[in-house]
């Protein structure tokens, strides 16, 4: 099984209609039909009732359905969160320092660096910052 066969069930499933879920995905009506049987044959279950009067979801097609939004929109999440760690958004930063220059060094330097990396996991020190979404800081210390 692989997610293409999990998207192409998600836009059968909302559209309950290959054709117009063929049109969103881009795919010949008849590619995305095999697609789909070839999906239920793997899991074994009839996920959708064909007939002349259209496309419904069985029982079992109704809890995948909800299980394929999960499952993708966890997918999606975790693909955007490698990203923002290759381009350096996301990561784990550790500080070393002198507790007496740290008052006057340490604070102005970590917000100059909250506005180049604005969420960050510190060890020892828990920084969350979401500028853009909304400004908040919390600092804690471990």
């Amino acid at each position: 099984m692989e997610l293409r066969h999990l998207r192409y069930f998600l836009a059968v499933g909302e559209a309950l209609n290959f054709t117009k879920a063929a049109a969103r995905l881009r795919v010949a009506q008849p590619a995305l039909s095999r697609q789909i049987q070839d999906l239920e044959d793997e899991i074994g279950v009839d996920l959708l009732h064909r007939s002349s009067r259209g496309v419904t979801l069985t029982a079992e097609g109704k809890l995948f359905l909800e299980e394929v939004r999960e499952l993708l929109k966890h997918a999606d999440e975790s693909i955007e969160r490698v990203r923002a760690l290759a381009r350096g958004e996301y990561g784990e930063l550790r500080i070393g320092y002198a507790p007496v220059p740290s008052t006057e060094i340490l604070p102005p330097t970590l917000a100059a660096f909250l506005i180049t990396h604005p969420i960050l996991a510190m060890l020892g020190l828990s920084l969350i910052a979401a500028i853009g979404f909304g400004c908040f800081l919390v600092l804690s210390i471990r």
